[in-house]
């Protein structure tokens, strides 16, 4: 049976096309919709990246992997939700992210969304 991406995969894929600020190429990201929902061949992730996210820090809207013993460092980007269509983008899973780090992104996405 294929792969269909989980809530707390770590996946690597394509987050063009993008524009403005938005997170581009090719990162891993964080899946936070559940398995169900994937098979339909969407599924909502937050991107990773080690580059600067200053303002994002500032504002709590990022999640740090260093120290959660993932092989994947860098940072979630709580504020850049995405959909995305796993299939086209050519996922791949990566690793599983600990719960409490799931759990801290959830977390801080309802708080940008529910406010």
């Amino acid at each position: 049976m294929a792969y269909v991406p989980n809530r707390g995969d770590i996946v690597h894929l394509e987050f063009d096309p993008s524009s403005g600020n938005e997170i581009k190429g090719r990162h891993f990201g964080l899946v936070l919709s559940a398995k169900v929902f994937n098979q339909q061949g969407l599924a909502m992730i937050c991107p990773i990246s080690q580059g600067a996210a200053a303002a994002a820090r500032t504002y709590g809207t990022v999640v740090t992997l260093m120290g959660s013993g993932t092989d994947t460092q860098g940072a979630v980007h709580c504020h850049q939700l995405k959909s995305l269509d796993w299939r086209a983008r050519k996922v791949r899973l990566k690793e599983t992210a600990p719960q409490p780090i799931v759990d801290e992104v959830l977390a801080r996405v309802e708080a940008i969304l529910f406010d």
